[in-house]
């Protein structure tokens, strides 16, 4: 079995002073993350990798669209164990939503639709599982809807 070499990290200070030596080691490991200060970190790889992913992806919307829908939602929960925390009817509609999310970001070219979509539904896995949050935030509204809140 192939493995691949652990992902080379770089300051992003050392892509603007060093590229020969970061771009080496793009060739060399297939990625090269870029530590920023103060923003979130950036990712450089080979095109032909992202051209590989979107084939995959492309793949990957087209299996999932053909599984049954309880194989399906058995296949998502083993590899997004947090998934467990939704209910079975909010189960049903990720796994049901994940197909399109998939293709659409094929077409797009990113996986920002993706990203959004998982970070959406691990955050309501997340209310779930906190039984008191949820209680707090499923609780009727003391006030009707449209009334004027007083001023702190």
């Amino acid at each position: 079995m192939m493995t691949m070499a652990p992902i080379a990290e770089f300051s992003f200070s050392d892509l603007l002073q060093q590229p020969t030596r970061v771009a080496s080691a793009v060739e060399e490991r297939g990625r090269v993350v870029l530590h920023r200060r103060n923003a979130p970190d950036l990712v450089l790889s080979r095109a032909s990798d992202l051209s590989e992913l979107g084939s995959f992806a492309r793949l990957l919307s087209r299996m999932v669209k053909h599984l049954p829908a309880e194989e399906l939602v058995e296949t998502v929960s083993e590899a997004l164990p947090w998934t467990r925390y939704l209910g079975e009817q909010e189960r049903k509609e990720f796994v049901t939503e994940l197909p399109a999310v998939i293709q659409d970001c094929v077409e797009l070219g990113t996986f920002a639709p993706l990203e959004t979509c998982i970070a959406s539904w691990r955050s309501t896995a997340a209310i779930l599982a906190d039984p008191e949050l949820t209680d707090r935030l499923t609780r009727p509204i003391p006030k009707p809807l449209g009334t004027r809140v007083p001023p702190p």
